[in-house]
């Protein structure tokens, strides 16, 4: 393992925070939308595989989801759910070509899955890095 990167703490700490507003955002579907959660999700899933890269002292070479998924696959192995949601995930916004952009609206049937996957990537976090889980 490489000497840990500055900052992989702000990664997990900005984590939990996007984790805990998903969380907490089924609460009020007239303003949180599954689209709009399923971005929380995202960006909960990119800071804590970001802080696990980090403390590992590597980075990720790029950051949609199927990335930090490859990439993390090759730190440990990954619970076949959590590989399963993120490609799934990750098939609703196709948004990094330059030429081909796709975006599938989600269901709000969609949503626990959504919140299923943040807890297992905060669950490899916390013991990734020896910390309380994230947004439980």
């Amino acid at each position: 393992m490489k000497a840990e990167l500055a900052d992989w703490k702000a990664f997990y700490k900005e984590g939990t925070q996007y984790h805990r507003t998903a969380q907490g955002s089924v609460r009020r579907p007239e303003v949180f939308t599954p689209e709009i959660i399923e971005n929380l999700a995202a960006m909960s899933i990119e800071k804590y595989f970001m802080a696990i890269f980090m403390h590992r002292g590597i980075l990720p070479k790029n950051h949609t989801l199927l990335d930090l998924m490859e990439e993390a696959s090759l730190c440990f192995p990954l619970d076949p759910v959590l590989v399963e949601s993120l490609t799934y995930m990750d098939s609703l916004q196709r948004i990094c070509s330059l030429f081909e952009c796709e975006i599938t609206q989600p269901l709000p049937t969609d949503v626990p899955r959504f919140l299923e996957a943040i807890d297992l990537v905060a669950h490899l976090a916390s013991q990734e890095l020896g910390v309380a889980s994230g947004g439980e």
